[in-house]
């Protein structure tokens, strides 16, 4: 994969489940600028949704996003959770994503089952990408 250079982000606020604790957007968007910056990443505009809905695809925020017409190689959250805990929302969003050449990061790095799941479907093409690679030096 290519070093990403441009970036949306995307904020909403997270309910902590059995809590009364809710991450708010505030809070990730201060996140997103600070990673951006450090990371060399030119952040076009943020997307941001009132209401958390389990499944990010039904959000208008997030509709928003998909539809974006800037060029961009990332949609960069605070964390994963942003979008969704369950991983077959989350995985049809990456799909998306995909599909449009980018990929989902996060400003934080989290052991949490799904934040995993992101970081190693990257790693897993970008291993495949390096493979190949290598495979098409060797047959030259």
């Amino acid at each position: 994969m290519k070093t990403p250079t441009k970036a949306i982000g995307y904020v909403c606020d997270i309910p902590v489940p059995h809590t009364d604790l809710v991450i708010r957007k505030e809070d990730q968007r201060a996140r997103i600028l600070k990673y951006a910056e450090q990371e060399n990443l030119e952040l076009v505009c943020i997307f941001e949704d009132e209401e958390f809905i389990e499944d990010c695809a039904q959000r208008p925020g997030v509709q928003k996003l998909m539809s974006c017409k800037e060029s961009y190689d990332v949609v960069l959250v605070e964390r994963a959770w942003a979008l969704s805990r369950r991983m077959k929302d989350l995985k049809a969003f990456i799909e998306k994503l995909d599909r449009k050449g980018a990929q989902l990061m996060a400003s934080s790095y989290l052991w949490d089952c799904v934040s995993q799941h992101v970081r190693q479907h990257y790693y897993r093409e970008e291993k495949k990408q390096k493979a190949a690679a290598k495979q098409a030096r060797e047959a030259a």
